[in-house]
């Protein structure tokens, strides 16, 4: 329950010791500024707004409340008086017209007290999905953002159930007990085969190396071989050479 929106509301103050407080004192504080206030010519000789604003004539809703205070000012267990009033009063005119009271109402307005009196104005407004925490007990509702929560988490929900629906059917084995059991036999096992495939490559790396070193080595003989020969064919063939021209010179 709730008062209709207002575009501007008024508000008067009191303030004064805690043992003193009672709101009429407070309320007739205000009114005897009245005094200040000439009516004729809508001015005021000190500070007459409180007055003004307690007279106003369009204001219907009106809310007070007191809260004590340790130290205001020089004042010691002191008390704070507001009143707020809706719509609020303005400096801009006078407070209300002269005139015998409640002349001047609507059709649908009462005199009560005095004053003009609306009860389909004055009704409270209730508003969906708000409960103040003052209210109780207070009703357990879903506004807009809990229901647009409560739609998201059953959204993801199903997503998730979507999707370990398509994992489960492309991997019907992810979830067999022997593959998710992790045994340390396998696995020394494993690594006893890693290490011996590593020193098989290895030895073939070191045996090919070899053979290679071998090969060079031999080629490097055979190259050694042919060129003894070769000079020994030319050691031969000076000598024949020499042989032949002695016996030309005899």
């Amino acid at each position: 329950m709730v008062h209709p929106k207002f575009y501007g509301i008024g508000e008067n103050m009191w303030v004064g010791p805690a043992d003193e407080f009672t709101a009429s004192i407070a309320i007739r504080s205000w009114h005897a500024e009245k005094k200040m206030y000439n009516f004729e010519n809508g001015s005021c000789s000190g500070d007459c707004s409180n007055y003004i604003q307690l007279v106003w004539d369009h204001s219907y809703k009106v809310g007070c409340a007191v809260t004590p205070c340790s130290k205001i000012g020089h004042i010691i267990h002191a008390a704070i008086f507001i009143c707020n009033y809706a719509p609020g009063g303005t400096l801009t005119r006078r407070p209300y017209e002269p005139g015998i009271f409640c002349t001047r109402c609507g059709r649908r307005d009462k005199c009560t007290d005095f004053l003009c009196s609306n009860a389909d104005r004055d009704q409270a407004t209730y508003y969906r999905f708000w409960y103040p925490k003052w209210e109780m007990p207070r009703p357990v509702v879903c506004d807009p953002l809990c229901t647009f929560i409560l739609l998201l988490r059953i959204l993801c929900f199903i997503l998730c159930v979507i999707t370990v629906l398509i994992v489960q059917s492309q991997f019907p084995n992810i979830l067999l007990e022997q593959q998710m059991i992790f045994t340390p036999e396998e696995s020394e096992a494993e690594n006893e085969e890693e290490e011996k495939e590593e020193e098989k490559k290895e030895k073939e790396e070191m045996e090919k190396e070899e053979e290679k070193k071998e090969k060079e080595e031999m080629e490097m003989e055979i190259m050694e071989m042919e060129e003894e020969k070769e000079e020994r064919e030319e050691e031969e063939e000076e000598e024949t050479q020499k042989e032949k021209m002695e016996e030309e010179e005899k």
